[in-house]
Parts: structure tokens; sequence; C-alpha cells
């Protein structure tokens, strides 16, 4: 998918979303690493209303092709902004077009990160003070988003399965169906 084609109609999206008069969109280039969603990096300028700004930002929707355990993007979007508002370490979401309207497939927009999560690259040259360092600052991430749970998830994620012992049989039926 190209977006040159829709950037007016994203634009228009996101001005209708941020309660502005106008936004303008540069698309700047996809990203790679998206097999299952597709990955933008644009910026966005919001000329007035309480989201007034530029934004470095990525457009995420679904791609071509896909899988099922694969969350919708409303779904994902709804998990990043929980993760986000309990402090983990995630890009901002910011807009959400849940039906698919504007550009042909749900999408949503967030803020663009610096930095990588290829592992390769990562690990490549990693001494053992910064894996060390790494490692603490992943099991901080992951303590914080333990603290999202499902039984007391915030409005949005109610999807979510419950926890509890009938979670666990039906995973384990699951997993052992597909083997």
């Amino acid at each position: 998918m190209s977006l040159a084609s829709k950037t007016p109609a994203i634009a228009d999206f996101i001005a209708r979303a941020a309660k502005a008069r106008d936004a303008k969109l540069d698309v700047i280039a996809r990203l790679g690493g998206g097999a299952i969603q597709e990955n933008w990096a644009v910026n966005v300028e919001i000329a007035d209303g309480p989201q007034a700004g530029r934004y470095e930002c990525v457009l995420r929707s679904d791609a071509v092709s896909g899988i099922a355990e694969s969350w919708p993007r409303a779904r994902e979007f709804a998990l990043i902004a929980a993760a986000f508002q309990h402090g983990v370490t995630v890009p901002e979401p910011l807009w959400l077009e849940p039906e698919g309207s504007v550009i042909g497939r749900p999408f949503y927009v967030m803020r663009r990160v610096r930095g990588t999560a290829h592992g390769r690259r990562l690990l490549r040259n990693l001494e053992p003070e910064a894996g060390d360092a790494l490692a603490r600052r992943l099991g901080l991430e992951l303590a914080k988003l333990h603290r999202i749970r499902p039984d007391h998830a915030p409005p949005g994620l109610d999807f979510l399965p419950k926890v509890g012992s009938v979670l666990i049989a039906t995973l384990a039926a699951h997993y052992h169906r597909a083997l």
C-alpha cells in the first residue's frame, strides 16, 4: 500500500481526532520488519486545538497478509494505551481509526521512538555491563506490565480472557491441538 494518495484523508482524520481545524501529514518512509502489519514513519503537524504541535509518528495498519493470532489494530491500540498509562516504556498511542474507512483498513498513529528493537543488532556487540543493565531494564518493564491484570483491566481491555484455571486449561487444550 502507498500512503501518498491517502495523505489528505489521513490528515483530515487526524485533525478531527485531535479536535483541530487542520493537520498536515508528511509520509517519510515505510519502516521495515512488518510482515503482519505495515508501519510508516510520518510527521504530523496540528495547527490548533488541544493537541497543537509537531509530532514524529508511526502509522500502523494491517498488511495484506496476516495471521489469526494477531490482534486487530483497535485491540492493539487499547493494549498499548493501557501499558502507556501504567508507565511501561511504549510509544504514546495518539489516534485510532478502527473502521478502515480512511485508508481501506484500520490503523492507528503513535509517537515514533528512536532506537531499535532488532534483537541481533542489540545483542551483537553487547558488553557484559550493558547486558546486565538491559536485563534489569527489561525486568522493570515486565514488572510494570504485569501490574495490568485482566481481572482488573482498564476500560477497553474487556476482550482479554479472565485469569484463572479455566484460561490455563483452555490455552493448554489449544496448544495441545496445535501439536
